[in-house]
């Protein structure tokens, strides 16, 4: 089973969830965000934010319930009708839950690190992925700079940069890799 390799963080980035990558619209085995405390693995973290939804899931936006915050670009292009017949079936309705919805990315991530307790503020433990099925290159932020270039199982593949933003406040999408 792929899995994220540093193993924790403050908040977790994922920016797109569908059903095209997991039943859930994305895989707690990777995020850690189950529908039930029976589970546990995955990514161990305070806050997760979802930015948007895969075309191929045509609104069905199970897993939102798992984040803390979703986008209002998200949130738009939901299908209940879709959706809620999926979790009533499975059983599982928290999946479908709607969390704080935010007018941007940045907004969006900004309340995941403001909600998250007892982090160093300065040095946030941010990961970022495009999604839980491709996971092969992610982003990290520069508090794990010291720790991932010592590691053997893990390769730097670029300089350290800040995350961009447009004007509304939404991620200019740099490359993965």
């Amino acid at each position: 089973m792929p899995r994220i390799l540093v193993g924790s963080a403050d908040v977790l980035i994922i920016d797109e969830i569908g059903k095209n990558y997991s039943g859930s619209g994305t895989d707690p085995n990777i995020t850690g965000t189950f529908s039930t405390d029976c589970a546990s693995g995955g990514l161990k973290v305070q806050g997760t934010c979802m930015l948007d939804l895969s075309e191929e899931s045509h609104g069905n936006a199970l897993g939102t319930g798992l984040s803390d915050a979703i986008t209002r670009r998200l949130f738009d292009k939901i299908d209940f009708d879709k959706m809620y017949p999926n979790c009533i079936t499975s059983t599982v309705t928290r999946t479908a839950g709607i969390p704080l919805i935010m007018d941007s990315d940045l907004r969006a991530i900004q309340v995941c690190i403001r909600t998250c307790t007892g982090i160093d503020r300065k040095n946030v433990r941010i990961v970022r992925i495009p999604n839980s099925l491709h996971i092969e290159h992610i982003m990290l932020s520069e508090a794990y700079y010291e720790e991932v270039k010592e590691r053997e199982d893990m390769e730097i593949e670029s300089e350290i940069f800040p995350l961009e933003f447009d004007k509304a406040g939404n991620l200019v999408r740099q490359q993965f890799r």
